[in-house]
């Protein structure tokens, strides 16, 4: 899983982008909730999932690992 640390990187990139939840579930096809979980660490994000965070939003592919 990603550390609080990592996570807590994700969460400031996307308040200082102003990027919601909602428009990162909508990217990666997934419902808020699962996205929800993904960010706060519940569950983890794919390869997959990273890769088009990082294509469509431009979100540091570092972000997402130690």
């Amino acid at each position: 899983m990603m550390s609080a640390e990592k996570r807590n990187k994700l969460a400031g990139y996307l308040r200082e982008y102003a990027i919601t939840q909602r428009q990162v579930a909508k990217i990666i096809g997934k419902s808020y909730v699962a996205t929800s979980n993904k960010i706060n660490n519940k569950t983890d994000f794919t390869r997959s999932e990273i890769q088009i965070l990082h294509d469509a939003l431009h979100i540091p592919i570092s972000v997402f690992f130690d």
